[in-house]
């Protein structure tokens, strides 16, 4: 049975984080997960989680952050790690309760989007709809983090399911950002693709009262250059581009339904038809001289 998009999505923030923790930097993460996904009650604060390697994780950076777990348990799908209240110094207390750990983190973009990820957060299923979402502890950890992904560009929307806060991202562009920003470029790759049948097929269907020719046409040509960039981008890269090329094809990735003149307007500054398409060519040109270089070298 395959793995969903989310778990491999965890597997991957997972083998990336670092294994070799200052203290400062266990602490961190370790009151980063507690003050998101912590769960509080009898001078013990609880975090639970599907993924037994993170709890392992998180165990290794308790080591490092000398604050030692009182108990783990395991259930039938998930396991629980048991912090004492007692055993927490009172810096570490009351950067807790003030979530300090998110406020004031000292992680970097991509380690604090992994772990807050990690702790507490989930992904659909890009084949069926675009949504990213992370289910809080309490509120106030919720209105923190809401304000820290803001400060990063990723605007996130807030509702209350079952009495347990939730952010949610369900702009498919902004969750391509966060892949970015965590450097999930694998699965990155994947959900871009997704995305851009999803948008073809949308833009077909919007497109059904022109004229069949020309939906055909436009259909099969932005078929052939969203092609051609995904290529480049899965093997030289669209930073290896020109500005312009990379521009024009990053456009493309955005708007795979619109005409070439569509696309040209939306440049900035616009460009009319004839430049856009001098470009787009010029882009699949520059794919099918990368498959004939891999091509002679036996790739």
């Amino acid at each position: 049975m395959s793995l969903s998009f989310s778990k491999r999505l965890r597997g991957s923030l997972l083998a990336q984080s670092r294994k070799e923790l200052s203290r400062r930097e266990a602490r961190d993460i370790l009151g980063l997960v507690l003050t998101v996904a912590g769960r509080s009650g009898a001078g013990l604060i609880t975090f639970i989680s599907e993924q037994a390697e993170y709890e392992d994780y998180l165990i290794s950076a308790a080591q490092s952050a000398r604050l030692p777990v009182h108990e783990r348990k395991a259930f039938v799908k998930e396991d629980a790690l048991l912090f004492s209240w007692e055993d927490f110094d009172d810096e570490f207390r009351s950067g807790l309760a003030a979530a300090d750990f998110v406020t004031g983190s000292g992680l970097s973009r991509s380690e604090f989007l992994s772990h807050s990820f990690l702790a507490c957060g989930s992904m659909a299923d890009p084949n069926s709809q675009f949504a990213l979402e992370w289910q809080l502890a309490g509120e106030k950890a919720a209105a923190e983090l809401r304000s820290k992904l803001k400060n990063w560009g990723l605007i996130a929307g807030s509702t209350v399911r079952r009495g347990v806060p939730i952010l949610y991202i369900k702009n498919a562009e902004q969750i391509s950002d966060f892949l970015i920003m965590t450097g999930a470029t694998e699965l990155l790759l994947e959900y871009v693709d997704i995305r851009v049948r999803r948008e073809i097929a949308a833009g077909v269907n919007r497109l059904m009262n022109c004229d069949e020719a020309n939906t055909n046409r436009q259909v099969e040509t932005s078929s052939r250059q969203l092609e051609a960039i995904r290529y480049i981008a899965a093997t030289a890269g669209l930073g290896s581009l020109p500005d312009n090329l990379r521009l024009a094809a990053e456009k493309r990735l955005e708007a795979p339904e619109l005409s070439i003149r569509e696309l040209g307007e939306q440049m900035v500054p616009p460009i009319g038809k004839s430049g856009m398409n001098h470009r787009l060519r010029r882009l699949e040109e520059i794919a099918e001289e990368l498959k004939s270089e891999r091509s002679l070298s036996g790739q």
